[in-house]
């Protein structure tokens, strides 16, 4: 058995969570390659959503609006194409769903310093 890998990870994903996050809870420094809008299948079925692609496994994240304020306010420009290249910091924290409190990753609102 792995050690401190949570059980989602056993059930492969294409789009970057919060189960992707490192086991140690410590925050995640990563660079954002590209942020387009791209198809995506999910419960509701097929809808359009912004994805950004970041260094990471998987690279593709849907990005919410919550993550979209974050970033604009770290990088201070609302503006996709001058997201690409910068860095941002990730954590994992707690939110409300219709299932209850569940872990997200949130952007901090600050741009990382290492």
């Amino acid at each position: 058995m792995a050690e401190h890998e949570h059980w989602k990870r056993s059930f492969p994903s294409e789009y970057f969570g919060h189960q992707h996050m490192p086991a140690t809870g410590d925050d995640l420094v990563v660079a954002i390659k590209d942020a387009k809008m791209e198809r995506v299948q999910g419960q509701r079925g097929s809808e359009e959503k912004l994805i950004v692609y970041i260094t990471a496994d998987p690279e593709k994240w849907i990005l919410n609006k919550t993550n979209g304020k974050l970033i604009e306010k770290a990088l201070g420009t609302g503006l996709l194409d001058e997201w690409v290249g910068k860095k941002i910091q990730l954590y994992v924290t707690k939110t409300s769903s219709p299932e209850g409190m569940v872990d997200c990753v949130r952007v901090r609102d600050f741009a990382p310093t290492a």
